[in-house]
């Protein structure tokens, strides 16, 4: 009986042993996970006044940080969701096609993709918001919920070239490394708050393309300006890289339009 049950603690000590080790694996060569930001890069944070003690921060000292009881909480209704709380049947989507999309010279519109995705048309430019084409918000489908709808508005692969693409933040549900991929070739400039242009970085986009701002620093594209603007939230893809970039909403200002976008607030 002893003899059975050192084997049988030996083959449960190798497989935690197992699980450990793909997880080891999985965190440090999976590319959703983006880039790191560098110490260099810290120094020039130094200067924003968002930054403190190496991360990023909230105004007026707001703190988002989750009590272990709220975790719990938050991991409970992931495995057994409120009654009511996710659709039972797939939801249906309007399609658009690219052409319509590529010739569109009329009044500011909008179409939404689902999460935080929006595809802004304004002033005859193509604006992305926070691309997620992905069917999981997260780094693997085991931690995420699938989308609500089997089908896009329009697949990734069939959009125009997109002039602007404007992030948030670097979450999973705004920032998606498969639709980064998929998009990259076909983005004029890519604007993001401090730290978020490392990951695209790491997943092959010029620096040349890439504008990072902090709160209230603007770009002009063309005839529009967009201004970084101030959001309460927090930030990271991975352990222990929590606050390194920054979080942000976005006012995008054509001649005859002001377009605000919250990113993730409260």
């Amino acid at each position: 009986m002893k003899k059975v049950l050192k084997m049988i603690g030996i083959l449960v000590g190798g497989v935690i042993a197992l699980i450990i080790l793909i997880v080891i694996l999985f965190l440090n060569l999976s590319p959703q996970f983006g880039g790191k930001i560098s110490e260099k890069q810290k120094e020039i944070y130094e200067n924003s006044e968002n930054y403190a003690n190496g991360k990023f921060i909230n105004r007026d000292s707001v703190d988002v940080d989750m009590s272990f009881n709220n975790i719990l909480k938050m991991l409970k209704q992931y495995v057994k969701p409120q009654p009511n709380s996710t659709p039972k049947n797939n939801i249906d989507v309007a399609k658009i096609d690219s052409i319509d999309i590529a010739k569109y010279q009329g009044e500011t519109r909008m179409f939404w993709f689902g999460h935080s995705t929006f595809l802004l048309e304004i002033a005859g430019k193509n604006i992305l918001i926070d691309p997620m084409f992905g069917d999981f918000p997260a780094p693997h489908p085991v931690l995420g919920s699938k989308r609500f709808s089997k089908e896009l508005p329009i697949k990734i692969e069939k959009l125009p070239f997109i002039d602007v693409v404007i992030l948030s933040h670097d979450h999973y549900d705004h920032l998606d490394y498969g639709s980064i991929m998929k998009l990259k070739d076909k983005v004029g400039v890519y604007y993001t708050p401090l730290g978020v242009g490392q990951h695209l970085k790491e997943w092959g986009v010029s620096s040349e393309d890439i504008v990072e701002l902090d709160w209230w620093q603007e770009a002009n594209y063309d005839s529009l300006v967009f201004k970084c603007a101030p959001a309460q939230h927090f930030s990271g893809r991975g352990i222990g890289d929590r606050a390194n970039t920054l979080w942000s909403s976005w006012v995008i200002q054509s001649s005859e339009d002001n377009i605000f976008v919250s990113g993730d607030s409260g």
